[in-house]
């Protein structure tokens, strides 16, 4: 493997691991907003809809976090490999 391509491919892994890095992030993010709406911490301080719409707001995120975690490979994979798309009017299969 020559120098180059090596240097490719610690460029892929950072980008990996940075990506993985954002996605921990958030995830632990919303996590911890799920946790504080669940066990009502701070909720002298939260709009009036916001306690009306507990449950369903808790729900969204948690669905959300749930998809973050199921799809996090793919999401990883996509940004260290993206693929270029064909033009318009080309067609992948027939033009080279």
């Amino acid at each position: 493997m020559s120098r180059i391509q090596k240097d490719r491919e610690k460029r892929k892994e950072r980008l990996g691991k940075g990506v993985r890095r954002r996605l921990i992030l958030l995830i632990v993010f919303l996590s911890t907003i799920i946790a504080a709406l669940q066990l009502r911490m701070g909720e002298e301080l939260w709009p009036r809809w916001l306690f009306e719409f507990r449950s369903v707001v808790t729900g969204i995120l948690l669905f959300t976090v749930v998809i973050l975690v199921l799809l996090s490979p793919v999401i990883i994979e996509s940004s260290k490999n993206p693929r270029a798309l064909s033009g318009p009017g080309k067609n992948p299969y027939i033009d080279n």
